[in-house]
């Protein structure tokens, strides 16, 4: 089998299923012919895709005469599409570096979790709510297609979502919030989303790129991710800029570990982390007024100064928060004035400064 002839054949196979606009011989890394077996060393960010791509390499390989293929993966990005005649450094690919701006929007920041239950939807809609309060032109983006929590928390499940002519969708507003979830367009809040990969990622692509966020422009876009480090997180990291990144975590170590595996997969994708969020930090007795750290030490600042980034605050663990949250108000435009939002209103300054620099 010939070199160039097995190049040539991988550069018309396209990867677009998996949500993506490059073709196998863009992640190949190494390559071995051997008669008819071919060795393959392919690009993968995620060993979610690793199955995929084995097949398809492997049927594309066959129906040119290969009778073995042999498929190993690495995380580091392809240098070359052609590894014995290296491009010029210009014409090197990276799938992270090839980004879209977010239409009409100045500045979008990333809310996530490296695990589930930390309250990192409390702290999206609540850092937005918080902008909000500032005078801010604020949109929210629940971007968790398996559990949206954002309808809910804003208070807005019974809002409709229009769509124009051209196919744009108009987001409705909720406590002056442009916000925009699958939760939105269900039949009901008990339907639950049964997706398999290229479904979630076309119908990620349309609330990235395909949503009429303002007539001019807003200030900020919060994006709520699923908790964890799958394929909501890689789609976003390959496909829209993404001015930084925000991880909340509680005190606990188990959830602690996990920030350290999201902070790296941000570094993948080429994401910045602006900081991290404690949340459910401590309890302060209405009673005695004494303070509670119920989850523990923190050790949450320690992560922070190993990685070079800001601890933005703290938020306490407060039964107003839940109430607040299941009634559709976020606890930061609520009435009472309390720790929590106080501390939401400090983070979202601080998150403010950070981007401005």
């Amino acid at each position: 089998m010939a070199l160039q002839g097995v190049i040539d054949r991988l550069k018309k196979t396209t990867l677009e299923e998996i949500g993506v606009s490059f073709s196998l011989a863009d992640i190949l890394r190494d390559m071995r012919i051997e008669g008819s077996k071919v060795y393959l060393k392919l690009f993968s960010p995620s060993d979610k895709y690793h199955e995929f791509l084995k097949n398809k390499a492997e049927e594309t390989l066959k129906s040119i005469g290969a009778e073995e293929v042999e498929i190993e993966f690495t995380n580091e990005p392809p240098k070359s599409s052609a590894p014995q005649t290296p491009p010029p450094p210009q014409q090197q690919q990276n799938p992270f570096e090839n980004k879209r701006r977010i239409p009409k929007v100045k500045k979008v920041i990333a809310v996530a979790s490296g695990k589930g239950g930390v309250g990192k939807s409390t702290v999206a809609v609540n850092i937005a709510a918080a902008l909000k309060k500032k005078g801010y032109d604020v949109g929210y983006l629940d971007a968790d297609m398996y559990g949206p929590s954002g309808p809910t928390m804003l208070g807005a499940k019974d809002k409709q979502v229009l769509a124009r002519e051209d196919g744009k969708l108009i987001p409705p507003v909720a406590h002056g919030i442009k916000m925009m979830s699958i939760g939105l367009l269900l039949p009901s809040e008990d339907t639950p989303v049964i997706w398999r990969g290229p479904v979630l990622f076309k119908a990620l692509s349309q609330f990235l790129f395909d949503i009429e966020w303002s007539d001019e422009e807003l200030d900020f876009l919060i994006i709520d991710l699923p908790p964890g480090t799958g394929d909501v997180q890689i789609t976003l990291g390959q496909t829209a800029e993404i001015d930084g990144a925000v991880i909340v975590t509680t005190p606990q170590d188990v959830a602690l570990i996990d920030v350290k595996k999201g902070i790296q997969m941000f570094n993948e994708v080429m994401i910045p982390v602006i900081g991290i969020v404690e949340n459910m930090s401590y309890f302060v007795c209405p009673d005695s007024q004494k303070k509670y750290e119920i989850f523990g030490k923190s050790k949450t600042e320690e992560i922070a100064k190993e990685y070079g980034i800001d601890l933005l605050g703290k938020i306490p663990i407060e039964p107003k928060i839940a109430e607040f949250s299941d009634l559709g108000i976020p606890p930061v435009l609520a009435k009472e004035e309390s720790e929590s939002s106080k501390a939401f209103l400090d983070i979202a300054e601080k998150i403010i400064r950070k981007l401005s620099v």
